[in-house]
């Protein structure tokens, strides 16, 4: 039976971009079938090669630390290495022989960088008009703030989601740690998508620009309108629900666990009162309708926490989805490893990487395709493995020509500035609560 075609087949991607938001949108096409090939400077690693990120596998830094990051293994599966100084004439003339030869383009440089080396767009689509790029800043390449570099952890706040994220009467707070870039990486696939059926359609190239502290704005859309209509912003108040009441996060019996749980209706608080063993709250004054629960909210939580507090997340859950109550345990990274459900549905591929790294679970997509599957193709490169076939193989160079690029560091085969780890062992991030526990025996788990 013949294997059936990947949708991506015979795309090419070049990668130039770091972290996380842009990296793992071009793994994911890989998973779709496109050749990707992550071109990485030799003077300056990707932070998740180990830099910003941890913990390296099997706490382990080897020799070779920026070959031992699970979270760029995760980031970048399926992707060939090419370790290409840019910053030199010869290096950009090597990319631009690349972009002849390939159909997308991917970066998150600040605008001035890919302009300042002559590989904007408007440069790169003389070379080749069907060339679709995806340059991906946090404001945009046009506008007063273009030049600015950004992160996540600043984007929450520009983007707007921070001034309604946090706990009454406190700050703003985070969403989660680099909650953006995700974000950023599902708009700009989409983006993608429809570049990708024009160009098939037309022959035409595309630039997509993305500014990604404007994503955050298609994510509240509540506040918006709610400024619009009535002049008034809404409040701060954590985990709850502004007309559900009781709706929040409950802490459950054990260490650190926790329930969500949200009570839409009378009839479900009649419900709950009975599990409770309190039916007499059903018909309290206080608590028999939903206005009266609003008023009375810290009470109504105070009640629920109290009795949430004796039992598992699991029995909770349990008994609430039995009587029509939408509840849910907060599951952390070993409860989502080992979710029976994420199994069902294959959502973890196994991918072999060389030893002594062996065989690891690395996360799929959060969607099937019916008749033709996406699959990881291979693990995430290691630092430039692939520098010789790529300049052999699509751009026709000699042995000896590519002994001189590497002479004259267009080209390496090993980090030239790998600086110091910035990754702490699991002992330090144990001790600062970075992780909450490690299990000895988690390959077998």
């Amino acid at each position: 039976m013949t294997q059936p075609t990947l949708p991506l087949n015979g795309i090419r991607v070049l990668d130039l971009s770091y972290v996380f938001a842009v990296p793992y949108m071009a793994g994911l096409l890989s998973d779709l079938g496109a050749e990707v090939i992550k071109i990485e400077a030799p003077h300056k690693l990707d932070q998740t090669r180990g830099r910003a990120f941890g913990p390296y596998l099997d706490n382990d830094p080897a020799q070779d630390p920026w070959n031992r990051s699970g979270i760029f293994y995760v980031v970048n599966r399926g992707k060939r290495s090419l370790a290409m100084d840019l910053g030199q004439p010869q290096g950009q003339e090597l990319f631009r022989e690349l972009v002849a030869k390939s159909d997308i383009v991917l970066e998150n440089f600040t605008p001035r960088v890919m302009r300042k080396w002559g590989l904007n767009y408007d440069e790169l689509k003389k070379i080749k008009p069907s060339l679709i790029m995806l340059s991906n800043t946090g404001y945009g390449s046009t506008g007063p703030w273009s030049s600015f570099p950004s992160q996540g952890t600043t984007l929450e706040a520009t983007m707007g989601i921070t001034f309604y994220t946090g706990y009454r009467d406190d700050k703003p707070w985070k969403v989660g740690q680099s909650y953006p870039d995700f974000i950023a990486c599902w708009a700009g696939l989409n983006a993608l998508w429809a570049a990708i059926a024009h160009m098939r359609k037309t022959g035409q190239g595309q630039w997509i620009d993305v500014g990604m502290y404007q994503l955050g704005v298609a994510l509240m859309p509540e506040p918006l309108l709610q400024k619009q209509l009535d002049g008034t912003e809404p409040v701060r108040m954590g985990n709850e629900h502004p007309e559900h009441v009781p709706s929040n996060l409950y802490r459950a019996q054990g260490e650190d666990q926790w329930l969500a749980l949200t009570v839409r209706t009378d009839t479900q608080w009649a419900a709950l009162t009975s599990l409770m063993q309190k039916p007499e709250l059903a018909s309290d004054p206080r608590f028999f309708s939903a206005p009266a629960r609003r008023i009375n909210r810290e009470v109504v939580n105070k009640i629920v926490a109290e009795w949430c507090m004796t039992r598992s997340p699991k029995d909770l859950f349990e008994q609430l989805q039995a009587h029509g109550i939408a509840a849910a345990p907060v599951l952390n990274s070993r409860d989502l490893l080992r979710d029976p459900h994420l199994k069902q549905r294959k959502f973890y591929e196994t991918v072999l990487h060389p030893e002594p790294i062996g065989e690891r679970p690395i996360i799929g997509r959060p969607y099937k395709l019916r008749f033709r599957d996406a699959h990881i193709k291979k693990p995430g490169p290691r630092f430039a493995e692939d520098n010789d076939s790529i300049l052999r193989d699509i751009l026709g160079k000699t042995p000896k020509q590519i002994q001189a690029l590497k002479a004259s560091n267009v080209v390496s085969d090993c980090p030239t500035n790998p600086g110091l780890s910035g990754t702490m062992d699991t002992e330090s991030m144990l001790r600062l609560k970075t992780l909450v526990a490690v299990d000895p025996d988690y390959r077998n788990k």
